[in-house]
């Protein structure tokens, strides 16, 4: 008598749905990456040298063989952090579901054979993006990409953070606005909060962010209300929550910030 054969499905809790780019860089030391948010993941991986990443509050140095990740949403900066040339490989891609939380939080190292395998992974990508390779070659490095992603979130990511005294000023300042940013706040108030001046505090931002602080917080306000609105708020709600003056208000605000209206952002996600 043949055993009764039992399908167990395969749970999928993230797929990479596509690749925006692939690219080798190679920068001077005065190199500076402006800082930016976008709707996709990011990789940086440094081959030589060292760079800086800010990554919301946090500012890490990545030396050679290291790698970050990006979140969709999440603030980031990226410039040479000494004089040497620096040379890696960035990539960025789309993803539907939740990656690891482990991948979200800290600078990865990569082993010999992981290093290989990711400049491999990269260049695969390049060809796709530029339509060339066979017709399964999207899926197949999709697929490839999403089991590298699925080992590296075994490893622990190490903390590699800045220690200068303007970083730890960077890092408090950061923490207390995305703590209060359901409030209506003006940079005075986080300077008073912080003991130090508002110029001061836009010094601070134009070294780490390369944005003014009011432009910070209203990214971290706008992404926020994003977040709120995927877990079903309404708009009414979000705006209220967020202590903007009208519903009309916020839904300007949003459409400046996240270039689409609320009701346009929710049936996106």
């Amino acid at each position: 008598m043949r055993p009764e054969l039992r399908i167990r499905p395969v749970e999928r809790d993230f797929t990479v749905t596509g690749f925006c780019t692939a690219f080798r860089f190679s920068w001077d030391g005065e190199f500076i990456f402006h800082g930016e948010s976008h709707d996709f993941w990011e990789a940086v991986f440094v081959t030589k040298g060292s760079v800086e990443s800010v990554e919301d509050e946090n500012i890490y140095r990545l030396d050679e063989n290291q790698l970050i990740l990006h979140a969709p949403l999440e603030f980031h900066r990226i410039r040479s952090a000494e004089g040497e040339r620096q040379r890696g490989v960035i990539m960025t891609f789309k993803t539907a579901g939740s990656l690891p939380e482990e991948l979200k939080d800290g600078v990865f190292t990569l082993q010999q054979d992981m290093k290989e395998e990711y400049l491999s992974l990269c260049d695969r990508i390049v060809e796709f993006v530029h339509g060339n390779g066979s017709y399964y070659s999207g899926q197949e490095v999709a697929d490839h990409l999403s089991a590298f992603l699925i080992r590296l979130s075994q490893q622990t990511p190490g903390r590699c953070f800045s220690g200068s005294a303007g970083a730890s000023e960077y890092h408090k300042i950061v923490s207390d606005m995305t703590d209060r940013v359901c409030q209506n706040l003006t940079l005075e108030d986080f300077a008073r909060a912080q003991n130090i001046s508002v110029s001061y505090l836009k010094l601070l931002f134009k070294n780490y962010a390369g944005i003014s602080p009011k432009s910070y917080f209203n990214h971290l306000r706008a992404r926020h209300a994003a977040n709120l609105l995927g877990k079903d708020y309404t708009i009414a709600e979000v705006a209220d929550v967020m202590n903007f003056s009208s519903q009309n208000y916020f839904t300007v605000f949003f459409r400046n910030h996240m270039g689409c209206n609320p009701s346009e952002y929710r049936k996106q996600r």
